[in-house]
């Protein structure tokens, strides 16, 4: 009989220390949702107002303005000299026919640049690819 009241007192304090535990485990889950705070958005401080505008505004720069130039007033370009210059190299040039055919569009390019039409620039480029890259004379810079 002795072991029989150990057993049951045994099984006593089993269950009272399981229905101790399941009821804290049960008043903390009952307890959490009540203890999770509503976020109010309640502003504490007022909003930083606007910076005041500044007391003098400055006026817009505007860039000056680029000179206007006319067609009488400015020189015209010409390439008449680099055509001269290519009429002298044919004659004297290992390869005559690259430059007597760069000396024949230079007369009509010539024509153009001086009409305002083309620029100088664009003209000596392409008297650099009729003579296919060789050096253009002396009087064509």
């Amino acid at each position: 009989m002795h072991r029989t009241i150990r057993t049951l007192l045994l099984m006593l304090a089993t269950a009272s220390v399981l229905s101790s535990a399941c009821n804290k485990q049960k008043s903390k889950e009952e307890a959490e949702p009540t203890a999770v705070p509503s976020v109010v958005a309640t502003p504490t401080q007022p909003p930083d107002p606007a910076p005041p505008p500044p007391a003098t505004i400055a006026p817009p720069v505007q860039p000056p303005a680029a000179p206007v130039a006319s067609a009488a007033a400015a020189k015209p370009e010409s390439i008449k000299a680099c055509c001269a210059a290519l009429h002298k190299e044919e004659s004297t040039a290992s390869d005559k026919a690259l430059y007597q055919n760069a000396a024949d569009s230079c007369e009509a390019i010539s024509k153009m640049v001086a009409a305002g039409k083309t620029k100088k620039a664009a003209a000596l480029t392409q008297l650099r690819a009729n003579i296919k890259g060789a050096k253009l004379p002396p009087g064509c810079e």
